[in-house]
């Protein structure tokens, strides 16, 4: 389902805090109206119009709407591209701030978080918009996936020099989700090389971890000593780096312990609610690996705000693997994390493994 009018209805309902007892009255039953809101089902136009009437909810202006559509895929165009023309098109958007409420809202949003980077008067966080992820198309969820990638939402300056490091840290951004890892490598150290020369730690610090990003799945040495050098450079980017180079140790034999050590010294000094939950996740994907459940039992309990909730909850079962929907959640959420595309791997592995007792029993 993608259905970007849920979205609105749910976020409508929540502003003026009405029910879903008292906003479906006459319309239709609570529960559908939840379904409709968490975008598990698509109701015909009649029942959206009049929830919308009910809210307030006006429809956009085509001609402005194909306006703003034409300038969000010119900012998008032009942040790619490292064009000084994007900063124009960025302050023409933010006037229509409060007024996207059709189809282009996510896309919008989507807007801010990359405009945050450039504007401290902007206020979004990657939380709040990887709340949309399930109404958001292939595209969107690459240029979210894109802007997860790098730490974002730093401070910013007015020096032309910072400015230019930053359009070129966004080229090499692009670079590496192509997998153009070569091209990649050296714009960073390029970057680098620039930061250093500036004295701006914290931009230091969020190039290194660009770099051991980079290298998680080509040299994990590396990666380590590029992540524990941001974090000795601004302690702020211990979070990010901790938690990388640990959800990618747990996923190697040979360093899973490291892995665990560096999971717990980040959730140790984690402050973001969002990272809480993503360190306990992996830390409860270590128990259930090492087959900790007592530490795996634990850890759920503190899980009620992770939407993986029912991946782990089957994980806690005896011979979980040959779970039919463990099996397709896996397969849905491959393209998630690098963590679900382990899991997902692993998986088959297993199915392979014990493939004539999965086949005798219509597991596979």
């Amino acid at each position: 389902m993608n259905d970007y009018r849920g979205l609105l209805i749910k976020k409508r309902r929540k502003e003026l805090d009405i029910s879903l007892e008292a906003l479906s009255h006459g319309i239709c039953s609570p529960s559908y109206l939840s379904k409709i809101e968490n975008n598990i089902l698509v109701a015909n136009d009649d029942i959206y119009n009049l929830l919308f009437k009910k809210l307030g909810i006006s429809t956009m202006d085509t001609i402005k709407e194909e306006k703003i559509k034409q300038m969000l895929d010119l900012f998008f165009k032009y942040y790619m591209s490292s064009d000084s023309k994007i900063f124009k098109v960025m302050d023409e958007l933010l006037e229509y701030k409060d007024e996207v409420s059709s189809y282009l809202f996510v896309q919008y949003q989507l807007f801010l978080l990359y405009a945050s980077e450039m504007n401290s008067q902007i206020n979004i966080s990657l939380a709040e918009v990887e709340a949309y992820y399930s109404y958001m198309d292939d595209s969107q969820r690459e240029y979210f996936n894109l802007f997860r990638l790098s730490s974002g939402n730093m401070e910013l300056s007015d020096n032309e020099e910072w400015i230019f490091i930053r359009r070129l840290k966004a080229k090499a951004n692009l670079y590496a989700y192509q997998k153009n890892t070569f091209a990649a490598y050296d714009l960073y150290k390029t970057c680098l090389n620039y930061a250093i020369e500036l004295g701006n730690k914290k931009l230091i610090a969020e190039i290194l971890c660009s770099l051991g990003w980079l290298c998680l799945d080509i040299d994990l040495n590396q990666a380590e000593k590029y992540y524990t050098s941001a974090a000795q450079y601004d302690s702020q980017y211990k979070m990010l780096a901790f938690f990388n180079l640990g959800a990618t140790m747990i996923q190697h034999k040979d360093c899973m312990e490291k892995g665990n050590q560096y999971l717990k010294k980040g959730l140790k000094s984690c402050t973001d609610d969002f990272f809480t939950v993503k360190y306990k996740e992996v830390l409860f994907v270590y128990a259930i690996l090492k087959e900790n459940v007592g530490d795996a039992k634990k850890l759920i309990k503190e899980l009620d705000d992770s939407k993986y909730i029912d991946v782990f909850s089957m994980m806690l079962n005896k011979d979980y693997q040959l779970n039919v929907g463990y099996q397709n959640r896996l397969k849905e959420l491959k393209n998630d994390s690098s963590l679900f595309k382990f899991l997902f791997i692993k998986n088959c592995e297993y199915l392979h493994k014990y493939k004539e007792i999965c086949v005798a029993n219509n597991f596979i």
